[in-house]
């Protein structure tokens, strides 16, 4: 467990700015009218802010996280003519946000490897992998025996080719915008996870990608 703790240290640190400058809607090309990528980046505006101003992971130099509280997920889904799957491994944050009642924000550091392949016949790129990491945050409402959630999240991806189906992407380092919503116990999660990817405005061109995929998550 020692050694996962530094594994996330390391990894959480170093994002913690592009993250926010992936979450400038300014920042975003095309696909402007997307109600689910405007949901992630606004949600990831508002939560880095609040993380910020408490102080606390992920906007901190101790990423605050508890390894004996860990979330292994997987995510399938599609955009338009790609398939698109994800496996990713959580850390809950020790420190909530906020705590009132049935109500509560909290949150963990994801990291996350992605595998995508296009049902076109000739495209110019028929498969890749993506890897990154994302703090998510969730906003939860307790039930007697069940949890509703809401998700949000702006962390690094880098693909292993710029070039997703026919769309180049210019460069290899994206960055990964989610929202999703669903329903969780203390074990699983269950819900729908939206994944938008882009380079920020970084170099042109920069067409997004947006994944809706079905999301279970394990917590142990």
């Amino acid at each position: 467990m020692h050694s996962l703790k530094k594994v996330f240290y390391f990894a959480a640190i170093a994002p913690l700015s592009l993250a926010l400058m992936a979450a400038s809607p300014a920042a975003q090309a095309g696909k402007s009218n997307n109600d689910p990528m405007t949901l992630a980046i606004a949600g990831s505006i508002l939560s880095f802010g609040m993380a910020c101003y408490q102080g606390k992971a992920p906007c901190s130099l101790d990423p605050g996280i508890d390894t004996d509280l860990l979330t292994l997920s997987y995510d399938q889904g599609a955009d338009n003519t790609i398939d698109h799957f994800r496996i990713a491994l959580g850390a809950d944050w020790k420190e909530k946000f906020y705590q009132s009642g049935n109500f509560e924000i909290g949150g963990r550091w994801e990291v996350n490897a992605n595998y995508w392949h296009s049902t076109l016949a000739n495209p110019d790129n028929k498969e890749g992998y993506m890897f990154g990491i994302t703090p998510v945050f969730q906003y939860i409402y307790k039930l007697s025996s069940l949890d509703l959630y809401m998700e949000t999240g702006a962390g690094l991806q880098f693909l292993n080719d710029p070039t997703i189906e026919n769309e180049f992407k210019s460069t290899q380092f994206q960055f990964g915008d989610i929202f999703g919503m669903g329903i969780k116990t203390k074990q699983f999660e269950l819900g729908y996870r939206y994944l938008h990817v882009s380079n920020a405005g970084i170099e042109i061109p920069n067409p997004g990608t947006d994944f809706h995929n079905l999301y279970l998550g394990y917590r142990f």
